[in-house]
């Protein structure tokens, strides 16, 4: 058996570079039809986001505006 602690430990003593081929890894080992668990926070949250986009679809934003908006979000 794998000792998940153990491995781990070794995986986060790894350059950041190598960390995430194993981050890019593993996730691609995730069949995309796979069934993922959703908290009822997290459902909430969803419905939340996706009631506010259809209230108002024109705030959406192009990824480009997403990644040269300010962090600070003004």
């Amino acid at each position: 058996m794998v000792d998940l602690a153990q491995t781990l430990l070794e995986l986060t003593a790894l350059p950041i570079h190598d960390r995430l081929r194993v981050v890019e890894s593993l996730w691609d080992s995730i069949p995309a039809d796979s069934p993922v668990a959703v908290s009822p926070e997290q459902r909430a949250e969803l419905q939340r986001r996706i009631a506010a986009h259809e209230r108002s679809p024109e705030r959406l934003l192009t990824w480009d505006e997403v990644l040269h908006r300010p962090r600070d979000g003004r």
